[in-house]
């Protein structure tokens, strides 16, 4: 993690657009997911706040969006779906960072710090804590955040027993995050 030095505006923008461009492409896959751990490395989080502003006011539109394939707001949500992807990188000292989001006003940001959450909690960094935070705190988001912060998972669950652990553990322990579960996967 970078700590030293701060990426510039049109740097943070250029490392924005890459990603998202990516997703728009390719989608979620190993390759963004290893492009994004590299971009990270040019990102501190004393950044964060700069990171925060680029959610609602993301770099311009590249040409790998298509309103017409990926929706009008394809662009945006491809841009925050980079931004916590490189927040996700910066690791554990990022956590205060994303639990103000996940658990703060609402926003359509919400979810994807809820997903960061049990992606930490999957991963063995502050499991019982993260679970503790999200066993009082799920049940009180809007319905909309509860399904946008597992959504994104779902596909990594059979392949990820870790995931799946802290999933079948918070569907009989919530039964909000059922619900949600519930309506994503027709799985009653």
């Amino acid at each position: 993690m970078n700590t030293n030095h701060s990426t510039t505006p049109n740097e943070l923008n250029a490392i924005i657009s890459r990603l998202a461009e990516h997703l728009l492409t390719q989608g979620i896959d190993d390759r963004f997911r290893e492009l994004a751990r590299e971009e990270a490395k040019l990102v501190s989080v004393v950044q964060l706040d700069q990171l925060r502003n680029m959610f609602h006011n993301p770099p311009p539109q590249s040409d790998a969006y298509d309103p017409q394939q990926h929706g009008l707001g394809g662009w945006l949500s491809a841009c925050q779906f980079a931004i916590f992807e490189l927040i996700y990188n910066l690791g554990a000292d990022a956590l205060p960072f994303i639990r103000e989001i996940a658990w703060g006003e609402y926003d359509w940001t919400q979810g994807n710090a809820i997903e960061l959450l049990l992606r930490f909690a999957a991963e063995g960094i502050r499991t019982e804590e993260i679970l503790a935070e999200i066993k009082a705190n799920y049940p009180q988001i809007r319905f909309e955040a509860q399904l946008y912060g597992i959504q994104p998972l779902l596909p990594e669950l059979e392949q990820n027993a870790p995931l799946k652990a802290i999933f079948d553990q918070l569907r009989t322990e919530i039964e909000e995050f059922q619900r949600a579960y519930a309506e994503l996967t027709d799985e009653a």
